[in-house]
């Protein structure tokens, strides 16, 4: 195998993890080639967008920059992490061209159609390497065929760097078209929380990797002493996943796949697609290759409420009053600089 060959298949030739409380271990973690990219994907001005109910317009984009690249990777591998308001995602040096024509397209859908600018930044590896730090990564296994990229380094470096360096933009005088975004829905409803639905982010304080990596690892430990294991804790589970016909967010989803227009062959397609899943998850049918109860407990193992992007980022179902456990547990951490942390 040549080097190109290497640098291509770096990703999937990862050893997969099947547990995510090796986070900690420094030894998972491999750095990436220097030709890799390092893509910044941001809802501008997400925060207020959510204070005003678009939580779920800002999800969407967010989660369209995975899909429109995930499309033109003609089955590559692609390490990526979703953040809610966005995404950060690794590209290779053969699918830069295609990743950039993708994001930048929809970068015009979420302004045109939403009125929300997409920032599209991209930072070479080898250059925030020569800024003394390394971008590497390890692949955790959600589920028998669905892996999950854990970053440690300088994907924070990157985003620093996208956010207040215009010369990162990936998208300056690129030409656009219409971004491929096959296979993205917006169909479940809002998870309901046994308890306490919790986000917490943990940010290791050392200003080398391997110690933020070992911060992160005891941090993790005094969560689970809370916890017990995070599966207990899933967010997406037997009593929380709820289906409704039809979606509330149907029309959102048509206007996302189709740049903004509604077309009614994709809004009846959305509703019969929906009709034939309600149906399945309600009397536990298959229509065709739809097995709804499959499906059902897929989701539930695939769901990504644990994430580590040179942080710990968690969202947990837990019991009433969980919250001030895990305050306790971490605050000695942070009182002994280790760590910073948020939850909500």
């Amino acid at each position: 195998m040549n080097s190109d060959e290497k640098s291509a298949r770096f990703y999937a030739d990862l050893p997969t993890l099947p547990d995510y409380g090796e986070i900690g271990d420094k030894t998972i973690y491999h750095d990436a080639p220097d030709d890799w990219v390092v893509v910044v994907c941001d809802v501008i001005g997400s925060t207020q967008a959510v204070a005003e109910g678009k939580y779920k317009t800002v999800n969407m984009i967010g989660a369209a920059c995975i899909m429109a690249v995930l499309n033109i990777s003609n089955g590559m591998q692609i390490p990526y992490e979703f953040g809610g308001d966005g995404a950060t995602l690794l590209i290779p040096p053969e699918l830069q061209e295609s990743a950039a024509n993708a994001l930048c397209s929809l970068r015009n859908v979420a302004q045109d159609v939403f009125g929300l600018g997409l920032r599209v930044g991209a930072v070479p590896i080898g250059a925030i390497r020569n800024r003394g730090t390394s971008v590497s990564v390890a692949r955790y296994a959600l589920g028998e065929d669905n892996v999950q990229a854990l970053f440690a380094g300088g994907v924070g470096l990157a985003d620093h760097l996208v956010k207040s360096d215009e010369s990162y933009d990936l998208c300056a005088g690129l030409e656009t078209g219409q971004p491929d975004l096959t296979g993205l829905s917006c169909r479940w409803e809002p998870l309901r929380t046994q308890g306490q639905m919790i986000s917490l982010i943990v940010i290791g304080t050392a200003e080398d990797n391997d110690a933020r990596i070992m911060q992160a690892g005891q941090a993790l430990e005094a969560i689970r002493s809370v916890t017990g294991p995070l599966s207990d804790c899933a967010p997406a589970n037997e009593n929380s996943l709820a289906f409704r016909f039809p979606p509330r967010g149907t029309l959102l989803e048509a206007r996302t796949l189709d740049a903004g227009k509604l077309r009614l062959k994709r809004i009846f397609r959305i509703l019969f697609e929906a009709f034939f899943q309600k149906a399945g998850h309600r009397f536990g049918l298959q229509f065709g290759d739809y097995n709804a109860p499959v499906y059902k407990e897929e989701l539930k193992r695939h769901t990504d409420y644990r994430r580590y992007g040179d942080a710990i980022r968690l969202v947990l179902d837990c019991k009433t009053g969980t919250d001030q456990e895990l305050r306790n547990a971490l605050v000695k951490l942070e009182k002994d600089g280790k760590i910073i942390f948020g939850m909500h």
